[in-house]
């Protein structure tokens, strides 16, 4: 957009023009927001995506909703500079048959694809995972390990442990406790909350990530009735629900609620998610994010 501003003084016109094409507001976040590979109700979850633009007073989301396949090619360098985070909502890389003999079909991410999301990562790009988010592209080890947990769709390795598939429950009613009342994702919630929504049984690599909420459930097998192949041999779960890590130069979010309507409603969960996209784009959480694989990277030496 070109703005022309005419100045008419004792002299001839002047003429301004001001480019405004690539230019970001102060106090305005410029958010890519990734879908398909799982369905969801989707006239509830983009009501709440619209919400959430100016749903804190500080600052305006400014979205670009982009659907696989075509997700892609928004990695590429010059396609993903325009962007201050990238928020998931994706689960690319297996597809339900329907079939008992092989429920599952997976597929591996492109090689391009691969590259161009990893040398992100290293250059450093906030990234907030929602939900089913965390069952993407199954065969790719290095992704699980990004976000900090997997969903199995069938056994496999998982942080150099064998796993079942995991399991999940709808609408299960919870006590959320907050681990870190200080930092800003869970700023200002106190010291719990309620929620009512779905429920993994899957593998986190709690010693690879920092813990902000968790869960009362009881997270056994014997209360999950669906899952991957295997689930009822799957071992206690974890509590955790929410938590940061980081990877490369790029804080890294993964909120795990996020099922359907009911919880795309509740106050305290769209202030999750907008929390986590303010605190992924800041550049207190990317100084935390070098500080913090740094600190990784010396502990494994």
């Amino acid at each position: 957009m070109v703005i022309i501003i005419k100045a008419i003084l004792l002299k001839p016109i002047v003429i301004i023009k001001i480019n405004l094409n690539n230019h970001k507001m102060e106090n305005t976040i410029n958010a890519l927001l990734v879908t398909k590979g799982h369905a969801f109700q989707e006239i509830p979850f983009f009501s709440m995506i619209d919400g959430l633009k100016t749903w804190d007073k500080e600052i305006t989301i400014n979205w670009k909703h982009v659907k696989h396949p075509k997700a892609l090619a928004a990695f590429e360098p010059e396609q993903a500079d325009q962007y201050d985070v990238i928020v998931f909502y994706d689960m690319p890389g297996v597809v339900f048959t329907g079939q008992a003999e092989q429920p599952f079909k997976y597929t591996e991410p492109p090689a391009e694809f691969k590259k161009n999301f990893m040398d992100l990562v290293e250059r450093g790009k906030g990234m907030v995972f929602i939900h089913h988010a965390i069952g993407s592209w199954p065969t790719w080890k290095e992704y699980a390990e990004l976000i900090g947990g997997k969903f199995q769709f069938t056994p496999g390795e998982v942080g150099g442990r064998n796993y079942p598939g995991s399991g999940y429950r709808f609408y299960v009613p919870q006590t959320i406790s907050v681990l870190d009342t200080s930092h800003p994702i869970v700023e200002g919630f106190g010291t719990e909350f309620k929620l009512r929504d779905e429920v993994y049984l899957y593998p986190v690599l709690e010693d690879e990530v920092v813990p902000l909420l968790k869960s009362d459930f009881n997270f056994v097998s014997k209360n999950f009735a669906n899952g991957g192949v295997g689930f009822k041999e799957h071992p206690e779960g974890s509590n955790l629900i929410v938590w940061v890590r980081a990877s490369g130069k790029s804080p890294i979010a993964y909120l795990q609620p996020g099922h359907g309507p009911q919880v795309y409603e509740d106050k305290n969960y769209r202030t999750l998610i907008v929390n986590a996209i303010k605190w992924a784009s800041s550049k207190e959480a990317y100084s935390w994010a070098k500080s913090w694989v740094k600190a990784k990277e010396l502990v494994r030496k």
